[in-house]
């Protein structure tokens, strides 16, 4: 492709200790595209905030080299690297006393005279940016007066007001609840699709990763980095080779993570979906195997949203008008 913008070639990644290399990842080539939001995911440990660190040059490359918009970073001076890459680490961040405009404005600075001083293009930047992550109502307000999703958008139109062409982030979402982890991963794909922009996160979120990423970066320690598309890496079974657990595992069918049962006996359930689905999320949390063929074991049928019927190999039927009424039933009888 002809529209890379990050490149990597032969990177190995980790740290020095008594001089000596300790590897997380070697021989890793990966690269990031124009309009793409790339999410890097893997376990505590993997490696993900190493290599994002690496990309962004904060941390020492132990082998292999860099490219940025096709030339090596390391003959990027300073200010042009500031010009390319703008970058949002996931420490909690503590500016007191300082107005989101102000803070906003900083990723003018590598355009600004020797003094900073900004001209009209710069203003009209930083008011774009606050707007495309929908904070500029807030632009007066004091930056610790926010709520941790409030900052992370002041972060992001920061990075965005610094009007390069690639934007890393490292774990953006962590300190965030479930609303406005998806209110940030929604933030960060319209910029890579309205603004081709190149996006490239960590994240611990799969799910909401899997739904957005146009790739994933699928590192662990010790293992091979695996790099597709979302769907090519569920179909092809790698996201359980990486996240599954005695008691957890990947569905395919659904995209999430569930439970695995406890060697629980086995009940047949049917019925319209999403009834279907849920039903069988309550029943594998109680301890039961669900399956959709079966003879002369418990059955339960679902016909409508309240009225779900329980056959048991006896032939006793027994009616219920929800989902946790049959729950208790099933505890305490089957």
């Amino acid at each position: 492709m002809n529209n890379t913008t990050l490149q990597t070639r032969n990177l190995a990644i980790g740290h020095r200790a008594n001089k000596q290399p300790q590897y997380l990842q070697r021989g890793l080539h990966l690269a990031l595209h124009e309009g793409e939001l790339n999410c890097i995911l893997g376990p505590n440990g993997a490696g993900k905030s190493t290599l994002i660190k690496t990309l962004a040059g904060f941390v020492e490359a132990l082998e292999g080299e860099i490219y940025l918009m096709g030339a090596p970073r390391t003959e990027r001076s300073f200010k042009k690297l500031s010009h390319l890459m703008s970058v949002v680490l996931t420490d909690r961040i503590q500016i007191p006393h300082s107005r989101v405009l102000d803070i906003v404005g900083m990723g003018r600075y590598p355009y600004t005279s020797i003094i900073g001083r900004f001209d009209q293009h710069d203003r009209k930047i930083v008011v774009q940016a606050l707007k495309r992550v929908g904070i500029e109502e807030m632009k007066h307000r004091f930056f610790d007066e926010l709520s941790d999703g409030e900052k992370q958008k002041v972060m992001i139109a920061k990075a965005l007001a610094q009007d390069t062409p690639v934007i890393i982030l490292d774990e953006p979402t962590a300190f965030l609840d479930f609303p406005s982890k998806i209110e940030v991963m929604q933030i960060l794909l319209g910029l890579a699709k309205d603004t081709g922009k190149s996006v490239l996160m960590s994240t611990h979120d799969v799910e909401l990763a899997l739904q957005v990423a146009d790739q994933i970066w699928l590192m662990d320690k010790g293992k091979e980095l695996h790099t597709g598309s979302p769907e090519d890496l569920v179909l092809n079974n790698v996201l359980n080779y990486f996240f599954e657990k005695d008691y957890i595992y990947f569905d395919k069918y659904t995209g999430t993570f569930l439970l695995k049962t406890r060697n629980g006996s086995e009940i047949y359930t049917d019925g319209p979906q999403p009834y279907l689905f849920w039903l069988n999320k309550a029943l594998s949390r109680i301890g039961f195997n669900t399956t959709e063929k079966g003879v002369g074991e418990p059955r339960v049928v679902i016909k409508a949203k309240d009225d779900i019927l329980l056959l048991l190999p006896d032939k006793t039927q027994t009616k219920f008008t929800s989902i946790e009424s049959l729950i208790s039933f099933l505890k305490n009888e089957v």
